[in-house]
């Protein structure tokens, strides 16, 4: 649950530009092993992204949403050029980060097709964990960062920000003692929840179940490759992500991928599920 070093632990941005209305009715997932690096000497997405958005718009998604810590900016690596070519794929989702002895988490961006042009919408994740967190700013959250955070039919709630709702042990459910759940608009379908590094506590898969009443969709895909501080490598069998609907785990389609995209993909389909 890594936050971003550029925005202190409950502190919002300033920048209120307006979100962009988008409706995604066909994502495509995308994850990857961040130990590895590519021939061009980095650890992101940078070399199989061009490769990746090609294969997604083949499949006629609209929407594609990348693990985070996906993008080293930098002037030899033309992000928008990546788009020139696509059809169909009207908004791509990332987050920018500093690689070095410790990754560095940057502002998330929705890059998104508007009137045919190519536009960027920012913000960065405002909390990790509750622990510490005053609840004035924690209600601060829900009013003013969750509406920003509302784009058309979806939302993004950027990695350890779904633990806005809490789990009880007394009762073993989920509640939403500070109207995150409620405060997300009813036209939203689909939560989406990119994550640095796989959550493995029990009480993770519960909150999305929750996130997921009411027929919405809960989407959090994470990077493979977290190492313990034992040096030990965090097992992954899995595709790297979960998918709930109302309180229900989904499985998506997984499209062939080249061996030299290095990458796991998903496909979920909204419209046909």
């Amino acid at each position: 649950m890594t936050k971003s070093s550029n925005s202190p632990q409950g502190s919002l941005p300033t920048a209120r530009a307006q979100p962009p209305n988008l409706h995604i009715s066909k994502l495509g997932i995308v994850s990857r092993d961040y130990r590895h690096e590519y021939e061009n000497g980095y650890r992101d997405f940078s070399k199989s992204l061009p490769g990746v958005l090609k294969l997604l718009d083949e499949q006629d998604c609209d929407a594609a949403i990348f693990s985070l810590f996906s993008v080293v900016p930098r002037r030899s690596f033309n992000l928008r050029a990546c788009f020139r070519n696509l059809r169909k794929i009207n908004a791509v989702m990332l987050e920018e980060f500093h690689d070095g002895t410790e990754r560095c988490a940057r502002r998330f961006v929705v890059w998104h097709k508007t009137n045919g042009v190519w536009q960027e919408y920012e913000f960065e994740q405002v909390f990790g964990t509750l622990t510490g967190m005053k609840e004035d700013d924690i209600h601060d959250f829900v009013k003013k960062e969750v509406p920003r955070r509302v784009m058309g039919n979806c939302c993004v709630l950027l990695c350890g920000e779904s633990n806005g709702v809490k789990y009880s042990p007394k009762d073993r459910k989920v509640h939403d003692p500070y109207g995150l759940a409620s405060a997300i608009s009813k036209k939203v379908e689909i939560i989406l929840n990119p994550i640095h590094d796989r959550m493995t506590r029990f009480e993770m898969k519960l909150k999305r179940e929750f996130l997921s009443k009411n027929n919405r969709w809960v989407v959090s895909v994470w990077n493979k490759g977290k190492v313990y501080n034992n040096g030990l490598v965090r097992n992954e069998n899995r595709p790297a992500w979960t998918i709930f609907r109302n309180g229900e785990e989904r499985e998506v389609e997984v499209p062939l991928t080249p061996d030299e995209l290095e990458v796991e993909i998903g496909v979920l389909d909204i419209g046909r599920s």
